[in-house]
């Protein structure tokens, strides 16, 4: 069926402004269609240029301008931005898009604090704000924002961690959101950063990992900077002892448990700040690796017994190629020199280079940035939200960073380190990696102070967009322009649904051979900075067929052949087992 959108009723939140989203009592709640996620669902791409990579689209609706909380006390918590994500709420398809801010330090919201606010995708890159009729609109210092359904009745639900008491959304299906925090218990009051929506233990429900940073106070916040000069700056993450992070559990009864030290994950405390929940080693059990901030990397492989092995030291993906910690903000895992296996990413501190580690023996990984020609574009910048995704739709996973600086006011300082700084989009040529400037679009052009990065296929034309989130200025749009220069629909959009596996299909992979090359995905839990990514997986089709391999979370197979170009394909796992394969051919033309 072709998913179509439903007119809804619009109501002024002042979120751009700062102003209030109160909860909407006595407004009507916009009727919302209920789309059958089990059905078929058939679209037709458009077709691109091909000269510029993106368009930095103005007029989308959005007016929501990030707060970072920052003053002259230059409390630590402002200085990382917050996140945002896609989540299609209403499950018409497209894309919608949530949007996190800071507030003032101390925390202590009033009807005029900056506010949390999302928006409904009505297609074609319009967006409207519906942040008071959803009854969202957190108003507290709101840092990474998680999607999943936890309660798998169909509808993706928020998870908004803080600087202070973290949020629990749950998606009532109508247009709504309740406000679930307290039941499930999932109030964690630490200082948090990035969390992933995953099913660790295999019982099909999502569990929650929460990253958090450590211990701060505006009362412990120590003069750090220039002190002859007097100026201040953000003092440094090693100013902050770390605290442990959290596995929270999905009991099943809308209740979640933290089990971080009876599964094996709380022997590290480590100031985590990104975490990309994966199956490293294709034994169809998801793993866990976290980009740690002067900290080393934390990887934990899991045992198939609801438990973790550490392998952070032995496997060679907790420092660089001379075994120094770094900044690690961002992190993403995929295979981008098509070998099968998955290499792991993360993005750090300026003169320390983004790092890749690629899997070079049993279980061991080794830093190859230099040799994927990461390392010098990256070394002058502070990088934060990342994603491999393949742009151009020629079966290579491209690689974007967002960067910009912790203070603003460096040069003044004597510091030759301005506050803004460029994104970075490298093309991948069989593995290797080749920097874009201008092919990339005037976004890629100017300087930005970036944080935040998800991506999506906003307009659903079969290729992926990006949503990209500044310090205090609002975020940026772009438009992948891909699909406007071929004579012909170049890719396949999927998305899966499980059903005896946890409903997001979270540690899925889909395997396939395009123009001869093969090709893996996986639907990940996490990845980035504090976002959240759409989880539909597009795959280039040139030739205009692809047979796919689907493994889901509980190791099953299906194979699928006939699939075609220019289509999107909602595929639902098996209710009953099948045995190890089932194979279906799709006769589109009598469907």
């Amino acid at each position: 069926m072709l998913v179509t959108l439903l007119t809804g009723v619009s109501i002024t939140t002042g979120c751009g402004s700062g102003g209030s989203a109160s909860s909407g009592g006595g407004e009507q709640v916009p009727e919302v269609p209920l789309v059958d996620p089990f059905s078929l669902v058939v679209s037709t791409f458009d077709e691109p240029d091909g000269a510029i990579w993106f368009e930095w689209v103005q007029k989308h609706g959005i007016d929501f301008v990030h707060a970072s909380g920052t003053s002259k006390e230059k409390p630590f918590p402002a200085a990382n931005g917050s996140g945002l994500a896609a989540i299609d709420f209403d499950r018409d398809g497209f894309p919608d898009l949530y949007f996190a801010s800071g507030t003032p330090i101390p925390v202590a919201p009033t009807e005029t604090s900056p506010r949390d606010c999302f928006y409904r995708n009505r297609g074609d890159f319009q967006f409207e704000d519906v942040t008071a009729e959803s009854y969202l609109g957190h108003a507290g210092y709101s840092a990474g924002v998680a999607v999943g359904d936890y309660d798998s009745d169909g509808f993706a639900d928020i998870y908004v961690t803080c600087y202070g008491k973290n949020e629990l959304y749950q998606n009532m299906g109508d247009g709504t959101f309740a406000l679930a925090t307290e039941a499930a218990g999932l109030g964690d009051t630490r200082f948090a950063t990035s969390a992933a929506f995953f099913d660790y233990n295999d019982d099909g429900l999502l569990d929650i990992y929460l990253c958090n940073y450590g211990t701060w106070t505006p009362e412990n916040n120590p003069f750090c900077g220039n002190h002859h000069k007097g100026i201040r700056m953000y003092c440094g993450p090693a100013s902050i002892p770390p605290v442990k992070d959290a596995l929270f559990r999905n009991d099943g009864d809308g209740h979640f448990t933290d089990v971080l030290d009876e599964a094996g994950l709380g022997g590290r405390s480590s100031r985590a700040q990104g975490v990309v929940a994966f199956d490293a080693n294709n034994d169809g059990w998801i793993d866990v690796y976290l980009g740690n901030d002067l900290h080393e990397n934390s990887f934990f492989i899991n045992t198939k017994e609801d438990s973790f092995a550490d392998r952070t030291e032995e496997s060679g993906v907790a420092y660089d190629e001379i075994g120094r910690e770094q900044a690690g903000m961002g992190v993403d895992a995929a295979d981008t020199d098509g070998d099968g296996t998955f290499e792991l990413f993360v993005t750090n501190f300026a003169q320390e280079h983004n790092t890749l580690y690629q899997l070079t023996g049993d279980s061991v990984y080794s830093d190859v940035t230099g040799q994927r020609q990461l390392k010098a574009d990256s070394m002058p910048y502070v990088g934060w939200g990342t994603v491999f995704a393949d742009f151009d739709l020629d079966t290579e996973l491209d690689l974007i960073v967002t960067n910009g600086h912790v203070d603003d006011n460096l040069i003044e300082a004597g510091k030759n380190e301005p506050y803004e700084a460029p994104p970075l989009l490298w093309r991948n040529r069989e593995g290797r990696f080749e920097r874009h400037r201008k092919r990339g679009g005037g976004y890629f052009v100017e300087k930005h102070v970036g944080r935040a990065l998800a991506c999506a296929d906003l307009d659903n034309d079969g290729d992926p967009d990006l949503v990209i989130g500044h310090q205090d200025t609002p975020p940026a749009l772009l438009r992948n322009n891909r699909l406007q220069a071929d004579s012909k629909p170049a890719s396949i959009t999927l998305q899966l649904v499980g059903v005896r596996s946890n409903r997001e299909a979270i540690g899925s992979t889909v395997r396939t051979t395009v123009s001869g090359k093969p090709l893996v995905r996986q639907v990940k839990g996490g990845g980035s900075y504090l976002s959240t990514h759409d989880r539909r997986l597009i795959l280039p089709a040139p030739d205009g067929t692809l047979d796919i391999e689907i493994q889901w979370p509980n190791r099953e197979v299906l194979q699928l052949s006939g699939l075609q170009a220019g289509q999107a394909y909602v595929i639902v796992e098996p209710a009953v087992n099948s045995g190890p394969h089932l194979q279906l051919d799709l006769d589109l033309e009598n469907e």
